[in-house]
């Protein structure tokens, strides 16, 4: 009986033993399939992020890159919502002519060289109506490390991109068609503007690089890399998520389907400035049904 007794707690163990680990790797490899009150490192209440890209600033005489608080090169309000399984970029275009507070009507990308992070989190609250709970600041060498981290990025280039402007120390030379973009070419791809489509076409490619970003680190064997993205993503960003809040983001981000990933911009009609230059007027009604229904 004794000897019964032990075996049907030895089997015991190896059940718990075994749940135990099956659990883990569910939450790590398949964590969409876990039942979500048994899920863990995954966020759970929606969370609206700012996420800001800023100019590389060049002195014109040494070349040298200048520290100062560069006008906002992108800006994507970015809706995160577990509880429908969905992300929803929001960008905003940078010429978009809007009331920044305290200093009147400007493009909005000026926010951040008037008054920094907050003020430029308030304009773009005020102008779209969305409460903006976090903050993400990238450093450009975060795009080119985490793109090299991957081993590149497929993304199809939609079009010929040249432009050489040694002042800013920007070469870009990518040729329409599939590329395998390293982190220096991904760079390019990204900050590209000089054609007909402008900034919206830049927009474009940011957003298809988000998706593309998002869906690589989702994949099963790039979890081994997890660790090295997020050392990458500490110490080339700014911002006031904590260390857990980013790991929980990341992994409920590797649950989505790139479907899910939604991409949306508040367009406007182009106009001018006569201290501001060329401007866009933005589409308000537009903009609001955009929040109402996806925010």
């Amino acid at each position: 009986m004794k000897n019964k007794g032990v075996d049907r707690l030895r089997l015991l163990a190896v059940l718990t033993i075994v749940i135990a680990i099956l659990y883990f790797y569910a939450n790590l490899l398949v964590p969409r399939l876990t039942p979500s009150f048994l899920r863990i490192g995954v966020t759970r209440k929606p969370v609206n992020i700012l996420i800001l890209g800023t100019d590389l600033n060049f002195s014109a005489e040494t070349r040298q890159r200048v520290e100062t608080n560069g006008r906002t090169d992108s800006i994507v309000l970015m809706h995160v919502d577990p509880i429908h399984y969905k992300i929803v970029l929001l960008s905003v275009p940078r010429d978009s002519f809007v009331n920044i507070p305290g200093f009147g009507y400007n493009k909005i990308n000026a926010a951040n060289v008037f008054g920094s992070i907050e003020l430029t989190k308030r304009t773009v609250s005020e102008l779209t109506g969305v409460h903006i709970d976090k903050y993400i600041e990238l450093n450009p060498a975060a795009v080119t490390k985490l793109v090299n981290l991957l081993g590149g990025l497929d993304i199809y280039v939609d079009r010929d991109m040249y432009y050489v402007d040694r002042a800013q120390n920007l070469y870009i030379n990518l040729k329409a068609g599939w590329h395998k973009l390293s982190g220096l070419e991904a760079q390019d791809y990204l900050r590209f503007r000089h054609d007909n489509a402008g900034d919206i076409g830049r927009i474009e490619h940011q957003q298809k690089f988000l998706q593309t970003l998002f869906a690589n680190f989702a994949r099963p064997t790039n979890l081994v890399k997890a660790p090295a993205a997020i050392a990458i993503t500490m110490r080339h960003i700014d911002t006031d998520l904590s260390l857990s809040q980013l790991i929980r983001l990341m992994n409920f981000a590797r649950m989505l389907n790139r479907s899910e990933i939604l991409t949306f911009t508040a367009t406007g009609e182009p106009g001018t400035s006569p201290y501001a230059g060329s401007i866009l007027l933005p589409d308000r009604a537009a903009l609001a049904k955009i929040v109402r229904e996806n925010f």
